[in-house]
């Protein structure tokens, strides 16, 4: 390449030398462009260039003008008062136009022009490409609705070229949100949804979440905005178990779910009467996903008292709802259900003791044979100075805690020796005690035969 132009430079040299040599007028070239037109794309807030390379310049000059044929350089100086103009030369052909920090309404027709007759012109198009915008103020912000509620969702943008618009919704991780969505809330469902306007009808609290609008013209880079829908529903509440058992002494934990928005009131209550917190109870509230918690009512060492319904209740202003949970008392397989009755029917003949018979029967859900009872007869229990016809036999070798200990007695110095004395005959009794002892006596008899018809009809007194 470089002999070719060597030669070529030669061969003007000689036919220089030879116009010279012979007198005749000197040959001029006219002046060039390179190209008569171009077009120049640009990002707003870039440095925009424009090229213009003149060859065979010669003693004219280049102006650089606009669309409006507005002056605005000569040669390497700028004629207008705008600093971001300037005329750069890399090259000694080249008379390129600078504008730094380009702006849109820059876009338009730049004419570099060679002072020539007539005038030589090479044209610029400047193309000024504006990234996409989102407009806040033309633009939805959070929104809250009510289940039923239409919502309209807006992003308004601006752009050149103008910005396509594309909505996502921002699930979260529940297994069960795909069949939600497409039952609940069609349409949003699926990323993809173009147009500045997203209208979602009959909203339901499964619609909730955050969308976002993403615009993009090709200009990076793309911009979003991220709108929060919060849709308002009455309280849902679901027990994770209706039915709930544990022993006495030991502690438990009741818990329900509350689903809502908003979280208003929600409250354990037993017999219609709040729980609050105490040494026996205490209430806490555990955040679960988005507008769910689980309420847990802890219960201290629980005795029969604490054994029964309870109620989870929730409400907020657009509705209430409860469930109610039972608990009851958990037997243990190995320990049995302990019955006492008596194994000595009364009779007329003097008697010096009473003995009792234990039963412990077993729970059918937790013994193979149901109903199966195991019979414990202890030893007699002398009662030689009076008679308990209702005090169940203590001490450490007889006692069982699930039997309650009762404490009344019948004591009557003129009824010793005798089980069931006949106040009739003075042989028996004082006449002056016979009267108080008749009282002892009828009331010890309603006593005994209420027992021993129990007794017969197969009936256990606990």
């Amino acid at each position: 390449m470089i002999p070719w132009l060597l030669l070529n430079l030669d061969i003007t040299g000689s036919l220089l030398l030879i116009i010279n040599f012979l007198g005749l007028d000197a040959v001029t070239f006219e002046p060039s462009f390179d190209v008569p037109m171009v077009n120049v794309t640009v990002k707003q807030g870039t440095t925009a260039i424009l090229p213009c390379s003149v060859k065979f310049l010669g003693q004219h000059q280049v102006v650089w003008t606009d669309q409006w044929s507005t002056l605005l350089t000569f040669e390497d100086r700028r004629i207008i008062d705008d600093e971001r103009l300037s005329v750069e030369r890399p090259y000694t052909t080249d008379w390129n136009l600078h504008i730094r920090t380009v702006r849109h309404n820059d876009q338009g027709i730049y004419n570099c022009q060679v002072n020539t007759s007539p005038v030589k012109i090479k044209t610029v198009n400047l193309k000024v490409q504006v990234p996409a915008e989102i407009i806040n103020k033309l633009s939805s912000d959070d929104v809250t609705a009510r289940e039923g509620d239409t919502v309209t969702l807006v992003c308004n943008v601006t752009g050149i070229p103008m910005p396509t618009v594309t909505w996502h919704r921002h699930k979260s991780l529940e297994k069960d949100d795909v069949e939600k969505e497409s039952e609940f809330c069609p349409g949003t469902n699926r990323i993809g949804v173009s147009g500045e306007v997203l209208i979602i009808h009959n909203v339901s609290r499964y619609c909730g979440g955050t969308y976002e609008c993403v615009a993009f013209n090709g200009v990076p880079p793309a911009v979003n905005r991220h709108i929060n829908v919060a849709v308002e529903f009455p309280p849902e509440i679901r027990l994770p178990n209706k039915r709930i058992s544990q022993a006495l002494r030991k502690e438990t934990i009741l818990e329900c779910i509350v689903t809502a928005f908003p979280q208003e009131i929600t409250i354990w209550t037993r017999e219609g009467v709040q729980i609050t917190n105490s040494f026996k109870y205490r209430v806490e509230i555990y955040a679960e996903e988005d507008h769910t918690i689980i309420l847990s009512l802890r219960i201290r060492d629980l005795d029969y008292r604490d054994f029964g319904d309870y109620t989870c209740k929730a409400s907020n202003r657009l509705g209430q709802d409860e469930e109610r949970m039972n608990l009851y008392e958990h037997f243990d397989p190995k320990r049995p259900t302990t019955t006492l009755i008596p194994t000595t029917t009364p009779s007329m003949s003097d008697v010096t003791t009473v003995s009792w018979k234990y039963t412990r029967t077993y729970p059918p859900e937790v013994d193979s044979n149901p109903g199966n009872t195991v019979i414990i007869q202890p030893d007699t229990i002398p009662r030689p100075t009076q008679i308990q016809t209702d005090q169940i036999p203590t001490g450490n070798q007889h006692s069982d805690p699930l039997i309650p200990q009762q404490h009344s007695s019948v004591s009557n110095g003129l009824c010793t020796g005798s089980f069931l004395p006949v106040c009739t005959s003075g042989h028996t009794l004082a006449s002056k005690n016979a009267g108080s002892c008749c009282q002892y006596f009828v009331s010890f008899l309603v006593i005994t035969n209420t027992l021993t018809f129990l007794y017969h009809m197969g009936v256990v007194v606990s």
